[in-house]
């Protein structure tokens, strides 16, 4: 139960990031700066525009979704229990993914892929940390090799 809910949390992440405006107002990007604060990462190197980001928590469960305008899809979840480093892989309902339409998806959760989200700050509506991710092709996508993701951050009001 507990993963089928955190699946839930990761996929509507995903979709509220590409989804355009909210409630929160995550739109308009200026060099990671959006309405609703910051989010940045590099991707293999290169800069992960983001267009906009949406956090979503539900119970202990925080899950954040970026977009980009290379129809690009960010996401990471994890079941939070303080502020704290979180290793995908061994903290179990920690994840992420990264998706890009025809070229498929790419993901790091147990047993696949690997990294960690430092969670700096959280408060009743903000949330902030760091990142780094090797994210691993998706099986019976089009995704081939692997995905680096460095330079992540985020400082989030929702």
């Amino acid at each position: 139960m507990r993963i089928r809910l955190f699946g839930a949390a990761l996929i509507l992440g995903l979709t509220a990031a590409c989804g355009g405006d909210g409630p929160s107002g995550p739109s308009g990007s200026n060099g990671g700066t959006l309405l609703n604060g910051t989010f940045t990462m590099r991707v293999d190197g290169q800069q992960f525009a983001a267009v906009g980001a949406t956090v979503l928590t539900t119970g202990n469960i925080i899950s954040i979704g970026a977009g980009n305008a290379a129809n690009q899809g960010f996401g990471m979840a994890w079941i939070h229990d303080g502020l704290r480093t979180y290793t995908i892989g061994t903290d179990v309902g920690a994840n992420a993914s990264l998706n890009h339409g025809a070229a498929g998806g790419w993901m790091a959760a147990a047993g696949i892929g690997s990294g960690t989200i430092t969670v700096t700050t959280r408060t009743t509506n903000r949330v902030a940390g760091t990142f780094a991710l090797i994210l691993d092709p998706v099986q019976n996508t089009a995704a081939t090799g692997n995905k680096t993701i460095t330079q992540g951050t985020f400082d989030l009001t929702f």
